[in-house]
């Protein structure tokens, strides 16, 4: 058996199934980090983002962050507004219709992973996320 060519078949049906699903085709049109700033403003919406802590978070330039952002903002999924202590630095709020997107591509992932693990019992799962992770463990040790 070669579970690595396993793993990177299933890798390729899971990024088949996720590349025609309709969030990822919005997106593509947007930008690949969209998806991602989206997440990361919905999880963190009681707090002050800037877009310095969106070029940390993804690990971005400021000028691709300040092109993703100005991007998102003209398809309204996010509105940016100067801070009243400091006209320099705008904090970045999500609008309607990034929430819409969310819902919409949390709803496909779950719908997604409820497909791809059906038939499996809880303790069968609770194994597999076991074995993946010794796997990583096994994989991150060898590359020390």
């Amino acid at each position: 058996m070669d579970i690595g060519l396993e793993i990177k078949n299933l890798n390729n049906m899971i990024h088949r199934h996720f590349t025609n699903l309709k969030t990822t085709e919005i997106l593509n049109k947007l930008t690949g980090s969209n998806g991602y700033i989206i997440v990361y403003l919905m999880e963190h919406q009681n707090e002050l983002i800037t877009q310095k802590q969106i070029e940390e978070v993804l690990g971005i330039t400021r000028s691709t962050a300040s092109i993703v952002l100005s991007h998102m903002e003209e398809n309204q999924l996010i509105t940016r507004k100067i801070l009243e202590q400091d006209s320099r630095i705008k904090s970045i709020h999500i609008m309607p219709k990034g929430m819409e997107l969310y819902e919409t591509m949390t709803r496909e992932k779950i719908e997604f992973e409820a497909k791809l693990l059906q038939g499996f019992t809880s303790f069968e799962l609770e194994q597999f996320v076991k074995y993946i992770r010794r796997m990583k463990k096994n994989i991150k040790e060898e590359l020390k």
